[in-house]
């Protein structure tokens, strides 16, 4: 059997397991913030509010500037909320590296989750942070029911869920891989997990604990396959890319 369709996404031969089933109600569980209205949208995933501020969606990433797709992911969040109310919700950091908010974001008039929205459409890619991924697990039930239909970006090479060797091949940026794990080491510096010897994705060591917690220790992870998302970069012939919490990480079946 060809590879690439053994590990395409959640087709017929592999699906993510440990996915909630959790539905917009989650939101409640979050701390509420305001209640604002929506005067422009700049991204696929950042808005401005009537009376200042811009919010960034907290747990996803849109493609932005030049990037390919990136007017239709902001006509697709212009679709969902221009000139709508909205109800912000946190779920960890407040606060962006550029002083943004980071929110979830309900319509006020259908309460309508607008992240899964967004992903739901193929807009957006699921991206958490350590200290902000709340919501995680049906954020990326909703990315990956985009991705088995092949909505928006995901019929584009390059949002592709790529092989090590392809993410070897090109280690840069944002990236979703799924490979097998050929070998996983557990040291003082943390753990390191390698993906075919094409990718090595390393666990820092203060996330080992809440990796051990969420089943996805050294000893449970060798041979089984697994997707990973996070920043990409090169090292010594091979993809290295930093994981910091377990959200990085889904484990995968095979039929």
């Amino acid at each position: 059997m060809n590879r690439r369709l053994a590990l395409s996404g959640l087709g017929s031969m592999v699906a993510s397991i440990g996915l909630s089933a959790c539905g917009d109600e989650g939101l409640g569980r979050l701390a509420a913030g305001a209640r604002a209205k929506v005067a422009a949208v700049r991204s696929g995933d950042s808005v401005e509010l009537e009376g200042g501020g811009t919010v960034r969606l907290a747990g996803i990433e849109a493609p932005y500037g030049q990037m390919e797709y990136a007017p239709e992911a902001r006509a697709a969040l212009s679709d969902l909320v221009l000139g709508q109310t909205v109800d912000l919700f946190y779920g960890g950091a407040r606060q962006d590296p550029f002083g943004r908010t980071l929110a979830h974001l309900r319509l006020g008039r259908t309460g309508q989750w607008v992240q899964k929205a967004m992903l739901e459409k193929g807009a957006a890619r699921v991206r958490t942070y350590a200290d902000n991924r709340a919501m995680a697990r049906p954020m990326l039930d909703a990315e990956a029911r985009a991705r088995a239909a092949k909505r928006g970006l995901w019929t584009l090479l390059a949002y592709r869920v790529r092989l090590p060797q392809e993410a070897a091949v090109d280690p840069f940026g944002f990236q979703l891989v799924e490979g097998r794990v050929s070998d996983v080491s557990d040291g003082g510096h943390g753990m390191t997990i390698d993906l075919e010897h094409w990718l090595s994705a390393q666990v820092a060591p203060s996330a080992k604990a809440q990796f051990a917690a969420a089943g996805l220790g050294a000893a449970t992870l060798k041979g089984k396959l697994i997707r990973v998302r996070g920043q990409s970069r090169p090292a010594s012939g091979e993809a290295l890319m930093m994981l910091d919490h377990p959200e990085q990480v889904e484990r995968l079946r095979e039929a």
